[in-house]
């Protein structure tokens, strides 16, 4: 089977079932001097071999994406015992496509890209928790959130799968079934491995 089409059923189980996991991911990123990352993110769609993410422009995740980070994704689904590891190539979404996706974003998300702009990129050192809860108090009542433009911040990528290495921790045997999937010519090509 297809490892994405394999990825997607997984997800839509995982969603069935509760699975908290079901719509987030876990990005790892390593920089040019092999400094590594981690993060948990929104999955904001899987299609062919793409994983989309949005993110805002002025974290530090999105400057090490653009300086050429290598990157893996992690999808877990604790509910099935299945895990996926993701690598390969990544672009940048179309910023009409994210700008439009970005009113469809819960409210919280929208004043957080807001804040970005406004007070302080992502991720930088501020005074207090109530420098960041005044931020949000005055944006709130500044203006209508939900009918506001998406903020110049907002951006999104896509990872282009080459490379899924499945692990399924629910076997009956428990004999763990580890799986790499390369995509090659158009083709994936899977070789089992020793978990």
């Amino acid at each position: 089977m297809n490892p994405i089409t394999r990825v997607i059923n997984d997800r839509t189980e995982a969603r069935k079932l509760g699975d908290n996991n079901a719509d987030i991911c876990f990005l790892a990123l390593a920089d040019k001097q092999g400094q590594a990352s981690v993060r948990t993110l929104v999955l904001r769609d899987i299609s062919d071999n793409r994983f989309a993410l949005f993110l805002n422009k002025t974290s530090p995740k999105w400057q090490l994406l653009q300086a050429g980070a290598s990157y893996e994704l992690l999808l877990w689904y604790p509910t099935m015992q299945r895990q996926y590891r993701i690598g390969g190539s990544m672009v940048e979404i179309d910023p009409a496509v994210v700008k439009t996706n970005w009113m469809r974003r819960p409210q919280g998300s929208k004043l957080l890209d807001q804040v970005y702009q406004s007070m302080s990129a992502q991720s930088s050192e501020i005074t207090s928790r109530d420098q960041l809860v005044d931020e949000i108090t005055r944006l709130r009542q500044s203006n209508k959130i939900d009918e506001a433009p998406a903020p110049e911040g907002v951006g999104g990528i896509e990872l282009i799968a080459t490379r899924i290495e499945m692990l399924d921790l629910n076997r009956d045997d428990r004999i763990h079934d580890r799986q790499i999937f390369r995509l090659i010519e158009d083709s994936w090509q899977s070789t089992v491995l020793v978990p």
